[in-house]
């Protein structure tokens, strides 16, 4: 399965909108989405993006997960990618280039965006 951005950038929001005690989980999406999203939160975790507890069954099925909150990095990436204009236009650059790049790269776009936007 290949990494989906918009995905990522959904799990993330849905993550800082979360309230004291409470989690995103699997069963928050609906039925047909619920694989890549799972994948998808297996992917935040590894890369220590977000606080979360990953089931590691063995199954076709996709695999149950909590999200219960956003780490540092998590926040800091969340920043960068946040404003729909900076998005689109990060988003805009990596279809352009084949839709496959590294966190690095997505990351660093989207703060040049919003640098310019600042004027610095």
């Amino acid at each position: 399965m290949r990494r989906d951005w918009d995905i990522i950038r959904e799990l993330l929001l849905a993550a800082e909108d979360l309230a004291p005690n409470e989690r995103v989980s699997l069963s928050d999406f609906d039925e047909y989405r619920q694989f890549e999203m799972s994948y998808h939160a297996v992917l935040l975790d590894e890369a220590g993006l977000v606080q979360a507890s990953i089931s590691k069954e063995l199954s076709q099925r996709p695999k149950h997960f909590y999200i219960y909150r956003l780490t540092w990095p998590g926040h800091e990436f969340l920043d960068a990618i946040r404003n729909e204009s900076i998005w689109a236009k990060t988003k805009t650059v990596i279809t352009e280039k084949g839709g496959s790049m590294t966190f690095d790269i997505v990351k660093g776009l989207a703060l040049s965006y919003a640098k310019s936007g600042l004027g610095i």
